[in-house]
């Protein structure tokens, strides 16, 4: 603690290039912190985005699936003529987020531009609607209405001068209609 002390004492002026890399580390360490807040400020904008989406597609689902019959004991089917038949849809998730996030469709991507620049790039979603059971034999053990799915997220970093790849996140997202009692 000494050495340090006299050392920044020392009029001699060797200590300007140790304060200069003392600021100059101080910015590069704000930056990487700005760069990570963005990060995760978009990844959870897109993550909401994509969660509201897919409750809307569960919430279109629920009419059909339950439709004036008793929670739990019905699944989304129709008869037809002597034959049951699944009555859900996997809805139009993509549709919905152009919509929101203000997308636009390039090379099998959905691309949000800031400007002219990229800002993230949304890619293969995979949506799995399951169906409740129609009349299960086991009421304790009853699965629901469930959408499940993934989304690829790719962001690029503005910290590197482009010379860092995309961020490539995987998100998984889950909704579940749960009845009240």
């Amino acid at each position: 603690m000494m050495k340090i002390r006299k050392f920044l004492k020392d009029k001699s002026g060797s200590g300007g290039p140790l304060i200069l890399a003392i600021v100059l580390g101080c910015i590069l360490l704000s930056t990487v912190m700005f760069e990570n807040a963005r990060l995760m400020i978009v990844a959870q904008g897109i993550r909401d985005a994509v969660q509201s989406a897919v409750i809307d597609v569960a919430t279109q689902n629920w009419d059909e699936a339950y439709a004036g019959l008793r929670e739990g004991y019905s699944g989304g089917y129709q008869l037809s003529e002597n034959e049951w038949y699944r009555n859900i849809t996997n809805g139009n998730i993509y549709g919905r987020l152009q919509k929101v996030l203000a997308l636009q469709y390039e090379n099998g991507q959905y691309v949000k531009y800031a400007g002219e620049n990229v800002e993230y790039r949304l890619s293969d979603l995979t949506v799995d609607v399951s169906n409740a059971p129609l009349a299960p034999s086991n009421p304790n053990g009853i699965s629901q209405l469930t959408a499940t799915g993934t989304i690829t997220v790719a962001v690029p970093l503005s910290f590197g001068f482009g010379h860092l790849p995309d961020m490539k996140i995987t998100m998984r997202f889950q909704s579940v209609y749960i009845p009240k009692f």
